[in-house]
C-alpha cells in the first residue's frame, strides 16, 4: 500500500487471509490535505464519520456511507452527501458510541486507511486509535492511520511490517507504541535496532528513532504495537 505527499509504502505479512480491497474512513479530526485525500481515495470507497463527509466534500469526492449526529458538520452537508449517492445514518447527540464506532459497525470487508484522525482533542485521537486497534482484531484486517504529517500502522503479534520511504530525510521520527499493556517487538535498519524488546505502557521510551535507509522493517511479536512516523514540513 502507498501513501502519496508521505512517500511510504508497506506490506504486512500475516497469518490470516488478506482481506479483499482496501477502504478509506475519513473522521472528524485533523483536515487531511485535499491532494492527499483524492489521492489516497483513488478507486476506492469512502465512509465517513459526521465532519468527515465535509472534508471529503471540500476535496471533491463523494463518500459511500455517511454516520454521525450533526454536532460537526451541519445538516447541508449531510444533505449534499445523500444527493451525491451516500447512505446516510443520523443518530441523536446523547447517545453511548462515538461518530466512528458507529461508523465501523456498518463497514464492509477490507483493510482501512482511516484519516481525519490525529490533531485536535487528545481524547477524540485516543478513542479513535483504541477503536479503531479493536475492529482490526475483530476483523483480522490491515489499519493505518495517516495524513500528510502522521502515519501510524497497528500491527498485533505475529505481524510484521515492512516500510519502504521515499525519502529518508523526510521522516523525522520513527517511534514504537505500545497499545497493549505490554508488547515485544523488534525493529531493524534504523538507528537503534531492538531484538525481542519489552515495551510496555508503563515506560513507552522507544520513541524518535531514525531510519538508515528507505527501507526498514518492524515485527511485533506479543500484544499490539503502533508502529508511527513523523513527516517533516
Amino acid at each position: 500500500m502507498r501513501f502519496p505527499e508521505c512517500g511510504v509504502k508497506f506490506h504486512v505479512k500475516h497469518g490470516g487471509e488478506v482481506a479483499p480491497g482496501v477502504n478509506v474512513v475519513v473522521a472528524g479530526g485533523r483536515a487531511p490535505a485535499p491532494g492527499w485525500l483524492r489521492e489516497i481515495a483513488r478507486q476506492k470507497k469512502i465512509y465517513c464519520a459526521d465532519r468527515g463527509a465535509q472534508y471529503c466534500l471540500e476535496a471533491g469526492l463523494s463518500p459511500a456511507l455517511l454516520v454521525g449526529d450533526c454536532d460537526s458538520a451541519d445538516n447541508e452537508t449531510y444533505a449534499q452527501a445523500a444527493s451525491l449517492g451516500a447512505q446516510v445514518f443520523v443518530h441523536p447527540p446523547a447517545k453511548d458510541d462515538t461518530d466512528l464506532q458507529l461508523l465501523l459497525q456498518k463497514m464492509p470487508p477490507g483493510d482501512v486507511v482511516a484519516t481525519g484522525i490525529f490533531g485536535g482533542r487528545f481524547d477524540h485521537l485516543f478513542s479513535n486509535v483504541y477503536s479503531l486497534l479493536a475492529f482490526k482484531k475483530r476483523r483480522g484486517c490491515r489499519v493505518a492511520l495517516a495524513d500528510e504529517r502522521e502515519f501510524l500502522l497497528l500491527l498485533d503479534g505475529g505481524e510484521k511490517a515492512e516500510i519502504h520511504l521515499q525519502d529518508k530525510k523526510a521522516a523525522q521520527a520513527v517511534s514504537l507504541l505500545p497499545l497493549s499493556a505490554e508488547c515485544r517487538v523488534n525493529i531493524g535498519g534504523v538507528r537503534w535496532p531492538l531484538n525481542d524488546a519489552l515495551l510496555t505502557q508503563a515506560r513507552p521510551y522507544a520513541i524518535s528513532n531514525e531510519p538508515l535507509t528507505g527501507e526498514f522493517t518492524c515485527e511485533c511479536l506479543e500484544g499490539s504495537v503502533g508502529l508511527y512516523i513523523h513527516w517533516q514540513k
